[in-house]
């Protein structure tokens, strides 16, 4: 392979909602771990970065995580980050990574939590896509 071929990694992505409460999230699976990105609203950027470590239950049934959590100062992204990187892992059982960025000005709570629900629609739909 000459230096400047990338290596192919499969790759899933998925969209939710529409204008100011779009979301978008990309996995990418790199055989060892996935990588993701979470970003959407009227200005995605970079937020924060969450690793989620799975590992057995400390009670010895099923399966949690550790969580290690990077904020960009003043940014809240990591709270939807960590919830999507937890639940991949323990569904995955692999390390996960996801960097997020949302944001939209003025956001009222019904969009935020219309914003929160479209993290969980998407978290399911690329577990559905990547356990079968």
């Amino acid at each position: 392979m000459s230096d400047n071929q990338l290596i192919p990694l499969p790759i899933w992505q998925g969209q939710e909602g529409d204008g100011r409460c779009k979301i978008s999230l990309i996995l990418i699976d790199t055989g060892n771990g996935v990588n993701g990105l979470l970003t959407g609203g009227e200005k995605p950027h970079v937020g924060g970065v969450v690793l989620a470590l799975p590992r057995p239950s400390l009670s010895g049934k099923g399966w949690s995580t550790d969580v290690y959590i990077t904020p960009v100062p003043g940014h809240k992204d990591v709270d939807v980050a960590q919830t999507v990187a937890k639940q991949l892992a323990r569904e995955l059982r692999c390390p996960v990574v996801v960097t997020s960025g949302i944001h939209s000005d003025q956001l009222c709570p019904e969009e935020l939590n219309e914003i929160i629900g479209h993290c969980d629609t998407l978290t399911q739909t690329a577990l559905a896509h990547l356990l079968r």
